[in-house]
Formats: C-alpha cells, structure tokens, sequence
C-alpha cells in the first residue's frame, strides 16, 4: 500500500468507522443542561431582559439588528397579538416554552424536533438582545445548531427507549462526532494563535490586566499585587494557556497526553470562572471539550487502570515462577 493509499484509508476510516454514539448522548444532555441552569438563573431578570420597557427597550433592541434578525417583538406580533396576551404574558410564555424546549432535547424526546426549537427561540434571544451576547451565547448557539442535525438521540434518550432509534454506531454518528471535536481544534488553535500575536501575553501582563479590570474584578485590589512581587508566575501561567490552546488538537488526538490536556483545559476555565466571573462561559466551554474529548480521556483511563491491574496480577505469578525454577 503506497503512503498516498494509507492517508486515503485512513482519513476515510477516521470519519466514516463506526466508534461510539456516548459522546453524542452525552453532548445532548450536557449542553441542554447548561440551558436550563442558564434559564433558571435568568429568570428573576427575565423581563427586565426581553420585555417590552426592560432594560433596553425593543425599539433600541432592534435598531441593532439586521433587517432579517426574528426580534422578540416580531414574534410577539405574529403570535402574541393574536391570541390576545399582552408583552409581559408574551415573554414570560416565551419563557416556558424556551425551558420545555430543552427539557425535550434533554430527555430525547422527538430529539430533532425538540432541538430545533431550543436553537430558535436561543437565536430569538439573541437577536432581541445583541448588546449582551458574548461567547458563552454564541458557542451555545453552534451547539443547538448541531443538535438539529447530530443523532445525538440515538442513547439514553426516550427515542432509543420507544425504539424510533439504536444505539447501534453508524458512519453519520461518527461523522458528527469528529465535526464537533474538528470545530472544537479550530477554535481553540485560533484562540491561542491570536493570544501569541500580543506581547501582553508573552509577559503575562495581560493576566494582570484581566483581573483589576472593575467589570471582571472578583477580589480586593489588595490581593491583586501577587503579580508584581511574582512577576514569573503570571508569565507561565500565560505561556500555558497560548500552548494547551493552541496544540489543543494535538494534545486531544494523542493517547498519552489526552487526560492530561482535558484536565488542564478543564483548570484553564474554572480559573476564568472564579478570577474573572465569567462563570457560565467557563462552564459551556468546559462542558464542550468534555462532549468531545470526554469518553475518549475516560477510555485512556480505564485501559490504563486494567493495564496496571494485569501487571499487578502478573508480577507474583512471574516472581512466582522464578522462586519454583
């Protein structure tokens, strides 16, 4: 077989051999989960959000927008308007609906169906809020997208309990697995190639910077000077963030470092949570990286707990063997 054919084979087996639907399910789940804590925590806020007069009132909201953007107040339009109800019963409708919307796509119940709903009433959010959406929305987002299309129903799902599905693998399940985790490598090698383009980052000031800024600032300013008098620590803390992000793909593509790299991408955005409050995108990200490369970091674990369990077992049988020769 000349290298040309194995590149061939191989890059086919890698997307198209069947591997386990787990990290879908778990995806499912995983990212549903997310939006219902998220939802829950909004609430209280909930019309001060997406009212009518909330914070930002729709007409500011939609001056915002692109002409094609579905604004709240569109849906409320065609919807709300006809059957009588007013903004305030609208959004707070428009709530329940977002939450049972998810709490299908959580139970993978009509998995797609359910999915497609929670990515339109989220990019109803997001259209009817611009001003505050950020990572953590749009990563949301690419998420619900592929949910529409993954099978990710195909496991622990009332899909596969009512047999509209199997768990059995297939080379559609597979092709979305590593889609997520390719999408996964490329936003990760951006963000650290970007990261190395600033000298901020190669000296670690940039660490500094983060933490005093009075919109991320989570302590007393007095127990910020940690880096003046510790100048090296920031620095590798930052030179450590560029490599684990940009090599990202190869750290989860290798067997020997994959649990090594997860754990470390798992510290990289809990320490974004707690330093910088940026606790729910922390969270999405985390919960990303643990759909994609999870089962895979868990696998390595397993296979190397059984392989210390055999060398434990095999030791005395050969010390064994070696006292009776």
């Amino acid at each position: 077989m000349t290298i040309w054919k194995s590149f061939k084979y191989r890059f086919h087996q890698f997307f198209t051999a069947p591997i386990s639907v787990v990290p879908l399910g778990l995806f499912r789940i995983l990212i549903a989960a997310f939006i219902l804590l998220q939802a829950f925590i909004w609430h209280s806020d909930w019309d001060d959000f997406f009212g009518q007069e909330g914070w930002l009132q729709w007409e500011i909201t939609r001056a915002f927008n692109q002409g094609w953007h579905l604004h709240m107040e569109t849906v409320y339009n065609l919807i709300g308007q006809p059957l009588g109800l007013n903004n305030l019963q609208f959004v707070e409708g428009f709530f329940w609906v977002y939450v049972l919307s998810a709490t299908g796509l959580l139970l993978g119940w009509f998995t797609r169906f359910w999915g497609f709903m929670t990515w339109l009433c989220h990019y109803i959010m997001l259209s009817s809020l611009p001003v505050f959406t950020y990572g953590v929305d749009i990563f949301l987002q690419i998420a619900l997208f592929y949910l529409i299309f993954f099978p990710s129903g195909k496991i622990w799902s009332l899909d596969k309990y009512f047999g509209r599905t199997n768990a059995l693998p297939t080379w559609g399940s597979t092709l979305a697995i590593r889609i997520l985790q390719i999408h996964m490598c490329l936003s990760y090698f951006s963000a650290g190639h970007e990261k190395m383009l600033y000298k901020v980052w190669w000296s670690g000031d940039v660490l500094w910077r983060s933490m005093i800024q009075p919109d991320f600032r989570m302590f007393d300013p007095k127990y910020l000077e940690w880096p003046a008098w510790y100048p090296w620590i920031p620095m590798l803390l930052c030179w450590f963030t560029m490599l684990i992000e940009t090599f990202y793909f190869a750290g989860m593509y290798t067997r020997k470092v994959r649990v090594f790299w997860l754990l470390s991408m798992i510290g990289l955005h809990a320490g974004i949570g707690m330093f910088l409050g940026l606790r729910l995108f922390g969270l999405i990200m985390i919960l990303l990286s643990v759909s994609a490369f999870g089962y895979d970091a868990w696998q390595d674990v397993v296979a190397w707990y059984r392989k210390r369990q055999v060398k434990k077992v095999a030791q005395p049988q050969f010390e064994e063997q070696l006292a009776v020769g």
